[in-house]
């Protein structure tokens, strides 16, 4: 798969549901921190990044997942669930653990069920991001 494909939103309609699906499994460890899903898909394959965030972006960590559904002979829509199960079963690893678990920051091939699918994320604060940028352009 590559990261520069044409594609369209996907699982938009769903999107805010399940959002609030993980929001309220994963209160107790979640905190002040919120959920927010991302979809992509095409003929050949899904992507699909689940955030979680703070409000002010101090803490924002993005795990994202693909599958080639097509090659791997899976419906658009059974590859995504599949994908969204694999993301989900991190989260809750990484929510239990206390945040000690983490995914590489390149690429890993995952293979559950004899499907193979990729994840990746990396925790950032995107407000100290901005405050370096901003002392960086003299503001």
């Amino acid at each position: 798969m590559n990261d520069t494909k044409s594609s369209s939103p996907f699982l938009a309609s769903e999107c805010a549901e399940i959002e609030t699906t993980l929001q309220r499994k994963y209160a107790v460890f979640a905190g002040n921190r919120r959920f927010k899903l991302d979809g992509q898909a095409d003929g050949q394959s899904v992507a699909l990044t689940l955030t979680l965030k703070n409000d002010d972006e101090s803490f924002f960590y993005p795990v994202e997942g693909r599958i080639a559904h097509r090659e791997q002979g899976l419906i658009q829509r059974n590859a995504a669930a599949m994908l969204l199960d694999l993301i989900d079963s991190y989260f809750q690893e990484y929510l239990v653990n206390g945040g000690e678990v983490y995914l590489p920051l390149d690429w890993q091939e995952y293979e559950v069920e004899g499907n193979k699918m990729q994840l990746r994320g990396q925790v950032q604060n995107l407000r100290l991001e901005k405050m370096a940028d901003d002392l960086i352009a003299g503001h």
